[in-house]
């Protein structure tokens, strides 16, 4: 039930609204808001919903085109350290190389110890433990000839220890191999 003072309201907003809409310039301005808002209504909301969407599209194909990026970059710049890597996955290989870098430094070998090879990424590192004796100098050289061969690898330690004549190096060599592809 409407009470009498609803009523009374109720009938002076439709008194106002008539006599508003009655007159044909007022009509105008409210006939254009009303269209604008069911436009508004019916034409911007979908078509954001859409954009919205559309733009978190793009976003994510904006992410897959730049990892798209990254891993092509990245097999250029593993391309570019192939070579380096030793072709054969057998610790013979670094054994040779080594046993090269104390002839070429002449310095005496006196003990080489293979241990168990890390996993390095995608790589395999072949671990040498080596003790060579000689002098300053060809100790020296024996580490620039290890650091500037062609191959890849890092000195991970070394230690010196005074001899009698000459100085004991120990060091530790990690060698860069592929891994074996299982077929």
């Amino acid at each position: 039930m409407i009470s009498p003072a609803d009523r009374q309201r109720l009938q002076q907003y439709k008194l106002l609204l008539g006599r508003y809409l009655g007159d044909p310039a007022r009509l105008r301005p409210a006939v254009t808001a009303a269209l604008t808002l069911l436009a508004l209504a019916g034409i911007y909301w979908p078509l954001s919903q859409r954009i919205d969407s559309a733009q978190g599209e793009l976003r994510s194909q904006q992410q897959r085109l730049e990892a798209i990026t990254d891993v092509e970059n990245l097999r250029k710049q593993a391309e570019t350290y192939r070579q380096r890597l030793d072709g054969g996955s057998e610790t013979n290989h670094w054994v040779q190389h080594i046993l090269a870098a104390q002839r070429e430094a002449q310095v005496r070998l006196r003990d080489m110890e293979s241990r168990e090879p890390r996993k390095v990424g995608p790589y395999r590192a072949v671990t040498l433990a080596v003790e060579v004796e000689g002098t300053f100098s060809n100790l020296r050289r024996f580490v620039e000839w290890l650091e500037d061969s062609p191959r890849l690898l890092r000195v991970e330690s070394v230690r010196f220890e005074k001899q009698t004549d000459s100085i004991l190096m120990r060091i530790v060599v990690l060698g860069l191999v592929q891994q074996k592809t299982k077929k």
